[in-house]
């Protein structure tokens, strides 16, 4: 053999088991375990810590029960997270009564790459479930209009955090796909709500009106943004009473005003005050949002073949007793 062509295939050979070696293997049948970690905030005694933690550590032991894929935990160590939010009284809006917070389940995968053992630790694969949460299980949120906040004139900044506290009570609401059951509704794009029904209801229209007087307010207060706002002005004055008095629909000609009468887009709405069980205290749970779409077998095997290890949050949508979600809220 030419010594050129030996080394050649040396190289090769060297080069294939670098590869095989600097591969990840899956573990998938690697027995794991359950750990918790507690991130919850007292918000400067806004939050009744104790009791909201005790409240969100319940659903998560439900799971722990009840779930197949956690009562025998393989191919994943399980992290669960508990996160609550915090909002200062200058961003408290009419909305706002339950705690928030989310659970997040978090698939730490087992591999080996290079010869060792290892687990996928920072951002791994992840689902999660918003509690009491006005921000989710809908289309896209109004608000974020603050910008660079050093361009604020400082005593402009409490007037301009409440008119935005405002606009960001509107939303985007996808269309309903699927009532399941009684209290569990299932919007387009994976958007699954839990909720009281006899509560009512959770999400209400709002009007052109409505959403055009809170973006007007809210560009008014900064004096560096005084053309958006008589744009604003203008455009306000194009629309008919009849119009002005219409259910609101996101879009708009000029991209900028975003609200249209004419039906186009998706409805506006806001979450409704009335729809809080206020005889129960705050840390209460009174409303689930989470993700929830149950992959075919296309989808599935795409996915592995893709990412080389299973879809653990697909796999524990499909596992998840959905009909079980009304039982997490707080009943009395």
């Amino acid at each position: 053999m030419k010594p050129t062509k030996f080394l050649i295939i040396v190289i090769a050979l060297f080069l294939t088991s670098y590869t095989i070696l600097a591969q990840k293997i899956y573990q998938p049948e690697k027995p794991g375990s359950w750990r918790f970690w507690n991130r919850m905030d007292a918000c400067d005694g806004k939050v009744d810590k104790l009791s909201f933690t005790r409240n969100l550590t319940a659903i998560s032991e439900d799971f722990h029960q009840n779930h197949p894929m956690l009562k025998a935990i393989k191919g994943f160590d399980f992290l669960l997270e508990l996160e609550n939010s915090c909002y200062g009284e200058s961003h408290k809006r009419s909305c706002d009564y339950c705690n928030a917070g989310t659970l997040f389940f978090n698939f730490q995968i087992f591999y080996i790459e290079n010869g060792k053992e290892l687990k996928w630790k920072i951002e791994p694969p992840q689902w999660r479930i918003g509690v009491n949460s006005a921000w989710s299980g809908h289309g896209a949120n109004f608000g974020g209009l603050d910008g660079n906040r050093v361009q604020y004139d400082p005593k402009l900044e409490l007037a301009i955090d409440k008119a935005e506290s405002k606009v960001s009570e509107f939303f985007c609401v996808f269309e309903l796909e699927k009532e399941i059951a009684p209290g569990i509704r299932l919007y387009k794009f994976g958007n699954l709500v839990v909720f009281n029904p006899e509560r009512p209801d959770y999400w209400i229209p709002v009007t052109v009106k409505e959403v055009m007087d809170a973006k007007m307010a809210y560009w008014k207060i900064k004096p560096g943004d005084k053309m958006v706002y008589d744009h604003f002005v203008n455009e306000y004055q194009k629309f008919t009473p009849d119009e002005l008095n219409s259910l609101a629909y996101e879009g708009s000609d000029d991209a900028i005003i975003k609200v249209n009468a004419k039906k186009n887009g998706l409805q506006i709405m806001r979450f409704n005050p009335d729809y809080w069980n206020r005889s129960l205290p705050e840390s209460s749970i009174q409303f689930l949002t989470m993700y929830y779409h149950v992959a075919d077998g296309m989808e599935t095997e795409e996915y592995i073949r893709n990412n080389g290890h299973p879809d653990y949050p697909g796999m524990f949508m499909e596992k998840m007793d959905v009909l079980r979600l009304t039982g997490l809220l707080t009943q009395k």
